[in-house]
C-alpha cells in the first residue's frame, strides 16, 4: 500500500476513535498498532515497541517537564497569583488582541514541551470578558504558543538543525527571523480577528480594582522564563553531553518554590488545591505519543516517505513534502528536524549544490512547522483541546488552514536565500 495513503489510514483510525470518545491514549495506541502493521511490524514487534519508547532518557525527561508545568501550573493558579497578574496586566492594556495574544508568546519564550497547558487558563480569564468561544480560546492558546518556534534559539528543534547544518545558531535565527511575524499575521487572519469580529470593546479597569501587589505574579513566571533560559545555557556549557532540559526542569521546580514561598500561610490550602489536576491522563496521552513515535523508526516510515516522493520530483518538492509529513505524523519538532534534515542536506551534497543548504533548511522548518502545527499528534494540541473540552478532530479543520499558510512563505523564503 502507498505509504502515504497508509498514514491517511491510521490518522482516520484515530480521529474516529476520538469522535467516539474513546480515551485519547488509547486511540493513539490504536493508530500506533495498525501503523505498525502496514509498515510491516508483527503484533509482537509493536509490544517490544512499547519499552523501547518509554524506558529512555527522552521520555523521562518529557514526562518530568510536563508533570512539573502542571504542579507550577496549579500553584500558581490555587495561589491566586496568575489572577492577580492577570489584573495588572488588564490594568495596562486596552487591546483585545494584545489581551489574548500575550500569554500564550510570553509563554511560549519557555522551550518546553507542553507550555500551552500553562498560557490556557490565562487565556481563559483575558476571554472571559469579550464573550470568546471555547473553540477560538482553544484555537487562540495553540496557535500563538508558538509564534517563536521557527527563531527562537532556545528552542530543541533550531538547536539541532543548527547541528545538522553545520552551522551557528546565530546564521538560523538571521534566515528565520521572519517567521514568528509570518506566524502572528497568519494568526491574526485566520485566527484571532474572526475571534474578535462579535467581541465587545474593553472597557477600563476602575481604580479600585488595582493593586501594586498584584504585581507580585510576574516574580514566580519571570524566575521561570529567566531560569529556563538560563539554565538551558548553562547545562550546555557544562555539561554538553545532557540534555538542555534539565535546565528547564530546575527552573520550573525553582518557579514552584518561589510562588509556593509567595504564598506564604496559604501552604495546605494551596497544595489541597494544586492535587487538583489530571496529570496522569497527559502523561498517558504522552506515553502513546512515543509509542507512535517509536513504531515510525522501527517501521522505516520516513524512508518509505522519501522513496514514494523520490524520482524526478525536484529537491524542493523533497523540502517541502518530507518535513510537512513527517511533522504531521509525529507533531514532534524535533522528529522532522532529525529525521529528514539529513537526507536533505545530503541530497543538496551529492548534486554538488551545498550552498542551497541555507535555503534547503529555511524551507524545511517552515514545511515542518506547518506540518506539526496542523498535526493531530501535537501535544500542546491534544492538551489545549483537552483543557478547554474540545474534540481535537471537530478543531482540526480550523488549524489545518493557517498551517498549510507556512509552506508558501517557507517557498518564498527559499527563492530569497538562492545563492
Amino acid at each position: 500500500m502507498n505509504p502515504v495513503l497508509s498514514i491517511c489510514i491510521v490518522f482516520a483510525i484515530m480521529l474516529a476513535g476520538i469522535r467516539l470518545r474513546w480515551n485519547l491514549a488509547l486511540s493513539i495506541l490504536a493508530g500506533s498498532f495498525v501503523l505498525a502493521l502496514f509498515f510491516g511490524l508483527s503484533p509482537l514487534a509493536w509490544l517490544k515497541a512499547v519499552p523501547a519508547a518509554l524506558l529512555t532518557e527522552e521520555a523521562f525527561i518529557l514526562c518530568t517537564i510536563i508533570a512539573v508545568i502542571l504542579a507550577f501550573s496549579a500553584l500558581y493558579s490555587a495561589t491566586g497569583q496568575s489572577e492577580g497578574f492577570m489584573r495588572a496586566i488588564r490594568g495596562q492594556v486596552r487591546s483585545r488582541s494584545l489581551l489574548l495574544v500575550f500569554f500564550p508568546a510570553l509563554i511560549g519564550l519557555l522551550p518546553m514541551p507542553g507550555g500551552a497547558i500553562f498560557s490556557a487558563p490565562m487565556v481563559e480569564s483575558a476571554a472571559s470578558e469579550l464573550r470568546i468561544s471555547r473553540t477560538d480560546q482553544t484555537l487562540i492558546n495553540y496557535w500563538f504558543r508558538h509564534l517563536w518556534e521557527l527563531a527562537w534559539p532556545l528552542y530543541p528543534g533550531i538547536i539541532l538543525a543548527s547541528s545538522l547544518a553545520a552551522m551557528p545558531v546565530t546564521r538560523i535565527v538571521g534566515i528565520m527571523w521572519a517567521g514568528p511575524i509570518i506566524s502572528f499575521a497568519i494568526g491574526w487572519v485566520c485566527i484571532l480577528r474572526p475571534a474578535l469580529r462579535n467581541a465587545p470593546a474593553l472597557p477600563p479597569t476602575p481604580q479600585s480594582q488595582r493593586a501594586r501587589t498584584d504585581w507580585i505574579g510576574a516574580v514566580p513566571l519571570a524566575t521561570a522564563i529567566v531560569g529556563a533560559i538560563g539554565g538551558e545555557w548553562i547545562c550546555a556549557a557544562l555539561w554538553p553531553e545532557r540534555p538542555m532540559e534539565y535546565g528547564v526542569i530546575a527552573a520550573l521546580i525553582c518557579a514552584s518554590a518561589v510562588s509556593l514561598g509567595l504564598a506564604r500561610t496559604q501552604w495546605q490550602a494551596v497544595l489541597r488545591e494544586a492535587r487538583r489536576d489530571n496529570t496522569m491522563t497527559l502523561l498517558g496521552v504522552i506515553a502513546a505519543v512515543f509509542i507512535f513515535k517509536e513504531v515510525l523508526h522501527q517501521g522505516d516510515v520516513v524512508q518509505a516517505l522519501a522513496q514514494t516522493m523520490s524520482g524526478d520530483r525536484a529537491l524542493v518538492a523533497l523540502s517541502v513534502g518530507l518535513p510537512f509529513l513527517v511533522g504531521f505524523v509525529s507533531g514532534i519538532t524535533i522528529a522532522f528536524v532529525g529525521a529528514t534534515f539529513p537526507l536533505l542536506f545530503g541530497l543538496a551534497q551529492s548534486m554538488n549544490e551545498p550552498q542551497l543548504i541555507p535555503a534547503i533548511l529555511s524551507l524545511g522548518l517552515y514545511s515542518g512547522y506547518a506540518g506539526i502545527m496542523a498535526s493531530p499528534m501535537h501535544i500542546c494540541y491534544l492538551m489545549t483541546c483537552k483543557y478547554f473540552h474540545q474534540d481535537p478532530g471537530h478543531i482540526l479543520p480550523r488549524i489545518l488552514v493557517p498551517g498549510l499558510l507556512l509552506i508558501p512563505a517557507g517557498l518564498v523564503s527559499y527563492v530569497l536565500l538562492q545563492p
